[in-house]
């Protein structure tokens, strides 16, 4: 068990250490005003950024808009891209800052009235920026709207995309993997939207920010994303949650849709430290807005869940990208740090 706890240290790892980071807002190259401001947050996104850069003139069709990128300190040719597209301001950063940071950095430094985060592995529709940001303009009441995505071959991800808020039933059901044993529970198809119309806008809870338009002064009111759910994941669930109390809409808006890849960041992060700052995220959720009895029990389930993992593993049923070993030591350090409780 030890000898679980030596994983290599990583990037990712390295994000998370508490120093100032190193970095500058870029000069703006005009007084013009602008719609709106485009944020989009890289670490090593060199496969993806030059497709999501070159569509976003027709997505925004007429607006004026502005792009920002803030880069964690990409150690590929990601700002060789973004150099060679032009066009664009830069923050970069000389140290992983994560997900929250580098979007809460490169939106200080915006102009636009509306704020649009992007992920760098998204691709915009002709339009989709445009047809959100018009959405906007006809809804004073609504804070926030986001496109419909797709993957690669077109295919809906509406379930990843749209969901309810967390409660403790749904955390239980995901650690447990519930709803892959029984995709059909109730739980399941509540909390993944399964009976949402998609043929107009609707209002929705909590929709994954790989691309989401919100107006800056409902940003600014809300304040920033949550630094502590560093590097990245759950910060977003986190932030729909605070625009739910403070009683602003997000709707999705169907006429809009981008082409999602998935995996930006994720496929530079070692297995055993993706999940572990997956459930370590996860469990720091439920302590911000679950009781500390809800939160408690999540931590116990995270246990079990790890558990239930490792018999799978070793027959080989684990994740199908990582050696069963690997897989075996990953849940083992989990399941240790949440039986700490991560300190």
């Amino acid at each position: 068990m030890a000898e679980a706890r030596k994983l290599k240290k990583t990037d990712v790892e390295r994000a998370e250490t508490v120093r100032p980071a190193l970095w500058k807002v870029p000069p703006v190259a005009d007084d013009r005003p602008v719609d709106l401001s485009i944020v989009i947050v890289t670490w090593n996104s060199e496969r993806w950024i030059g497709r999501c850069l070159e569509a976003l003139a027709e997505s925004c069709d007429g607006l004026a808009y502005e792009v920002l990128l803030y880069d964690n300190a990409s150690g590929d040719d990601t700002m060789r891209l973004v150099d060679d597209a032009g066009g664009v301001r830069t923050i970069r950063s000389q140290m992983n800052d994560g997900f929250a940071a580098g979007t809460n950095r490169a939106i200080s430094a915006a102009r636009g009235r509306y704020i649009f985060l992007l992920n760098p592995d998204c691709e915009l529709a002709p339009r989709a920026l445009a047809v959100l940001f018009e959405y906007l303009e006809a809804n004073p009441h609504v804070s926030a709207a986001v496109p419909l995505l797709s993957d690669e071959s077109g295919v809906s991800q509406r379930e990843f995309q749209l969901r309810r808020l967390p409660t403790l039933r749904t955390l239980v059901s995901e650690v447990l993997l519930i709803g892959k044993v029984f995709p059909r529970n109730p739980a399941t198809a509540y909390y993944r939207y399964r009976d949402l119309d998609l043929t107009a806008p609707q209002r929705i809870e909590q929709p994954a920010a790989a691309a989401l338009l919100i107006r800056k002064d409902v940003y600014e009111e809300v304040g920033p994303l949550d630094e502590q759910f560093s590097p990245a994941w759950f910060e977003d669930v986190d932030y729909c949650r605070r625009l739910a109390a403070a009683n602003k809409a997000i709707y999705v808006v169907p006429a809009a849709w981008a082409r999602h890849f998935g995996g930006a960041s994720l496929e530079h992060v070692p297995f055993a430290r993706f999940i572990d700052v997956w459930y370590r995220n996860m469990f720091r959720y439920a302590t911000k807005w679950l009781t500390p009895g809800e939160a408690e029990t999540l931590r116990w389930v995270i246990v079990a869940g790890m558990l239930l993992r490792l018999p799978a593993a070793l027959i080989g049923f684990g994740h199908p990208d990582v050696s069963r070993w690997a897989a075996m030591r990953a849940y083992v350090v989990v399941m240790v740090k949440a039986f700490h409780r991560w300190r």
